[in-house]
């Protein structure tokens, strides 16, 4: 596979990663063209000519990744220059990191109105996404048409189940009256958010039965309800903006949240 493939494929998989590629080249350098993926554990595939430089430009490329920006890098390929790396070649090397940062796949716990609207925006953001719900007249592909896949349970736990959560999950539960059950199944795994549409009476009540069932006050502690930014939403389609908002804000700090597994 072309390693350009290679990158082609990575995007379609949502995964993060790095792309350093040489932008110029001056004098005696290892490579004067030269390609290579850089993934979050320093891992590579590809090469811009090896050696010591290639050792810092991964080192740069894993410091992107973690930042979410992109790069130029320059090396003096000479130790007697001043800032020069520890090589003989004597030339220069600039090299381009863009990184590619993986989307929010949401996990949209409830297939009415505001579901919906959230699925409308992720359709705009090009954000992958599911739908979670344990009716089968509202969560159809007519209504979800570029949804990656469709959960439908009687069981809504069971539905939450099959949807595979992990750390890329961004849950939303929006649901007409389950919101207690898919709560409790969505903090069962290492997800990146979630976030709940919920009267402040309703989280007190929710909270307070989960807690008899074993869930931590430290894993409630992070479930976002009221949900999304503070706007001033009125409408379905207002909320769902803040709730977009407040994903998109939250997925660039990366803080995946801790919960210990618990039992079904």
């Amino acid at each position: 596979m072309l390693l350009m493939e290679k990158v082609a494929m990575l995007t379609r998989q949502n995964e993060t990663f790095a792309l350093a590629m040489i932008i110029e080249s001056k004098g005696s350098t290892p490579s004067h063209v030269g390609k290579m993926i850089v993934y979050r554990d320093g891992t590579i595939e590809g090469t811009v000519g090896g050696g010591l430089a290639e050792h810092y430009i991964i080192e740069e490329s894993v410091k992107a990744i973690q930042k979410g920006q992109s790069k130029i890098v320059e090396y003096k390929l000479n130790k007697h220059a001043k800032d020069g790396i520890q090589m003989n070649c004597g030339g220069t090397l600039r090299v381009f990191i863009e990184v590619y940062t993986s989307r929010p796949e949401l996990v949209l716990a409830g297939a009415g109105h505001l579901g919906y609207a959230l699925a409308k925006l992720a359709d705009f953001l090009e954000y992958p996404y599911c739908v979670v719900d344990d009716r089968i007249g509202y969560c159809t592909k007519e209504r979800f048409p570029n949804a990656s896949n469709l959960f439908v349970n009687e069981d809504i736990g069971e539905a939450m189940l099959e949807a595979n959560l992990n750390e890329k999950s961004y849950v939303v539960i929006v649901t007409k009256d389950r919101d207690e059950i898919a709560l409790k199944m969505a903090l069962q795994f290492p997800i990146a958010y979630v976030g709940m549409v919920a009267s402040k009476r309703k989280v007190i009540n929710i909270f307070e039965k989960l807690k008899s069932e074993g869930v931590t006050q430290e894993q409630l502690e992070q479930v976002h309800s009221p949900i999304g930014l503070g706007i001033g939403s009125e409408t379905t389609e207002e909320i769902a903006i803040s709730i977009i908002g407040e994903i998109i804000k939250l997925s660039r700090e990366k803080k995946p949240i801790k919960v210990k597994q618990l039992n079904r």
